[in-house]
């Protein structure tokens, strides 16, 4: 299926640029949370980030393998809404600032619109 295109596989740049904060009961599974709390640290009093994000030179904890070959998240399934909610450029048909930006920071050209319909037009 055309929209199973997924650049994020051979990226990872997000996952090694920003600091990836949430509310904290996504982590908490008393209240449901799905995120495995001990892949994260309290940040203040209302969100957690994942273990790795807040420092300096980030890498989130769940990020598996090298930036720009191959890469995978080792708690997909139970990531977080702010893992969730990213969108790679032009996964709906815009350029998105912040992949962009992690993206140069690793020294990978951003998407373009034309790679990625492609990409879509070759997985369909």
């Amino acid at each position: 299926m055309a929209s199973d295109y997924n650049p994020c596989i051979t990226c990872g740049a997000c996952c090694a640029y920003f600091r990836a904060s949430f509310y904290w009961a996504e982590a908490d599974p008393a209240t449901g949370g799905a995120v495995p709390p001990e892949t994260t640290e309290k940040l203040n009093d209302f969100f957690v980030v994942m273990k790795g994000t807040n420092q300096k030179n980030p890498r989130c904890i769940a990020l598996d393998g090298t930036i720009g070959e191959c890469v995978g998240c080792s708690i997909y399934e139970k990531r977080s809404s702010v893992c969730r909610e990213f969108e790679f450029s032009w996964q709906n048909g815009k350029p998105h600032e912040r992949c962009d930006k992690a993206r140069i920071a690793w020294g990978l050209s951003p998407l373009t619109e034309s790679e990625v319909k492609s990409s879509r037009s070759e997985a369909g």
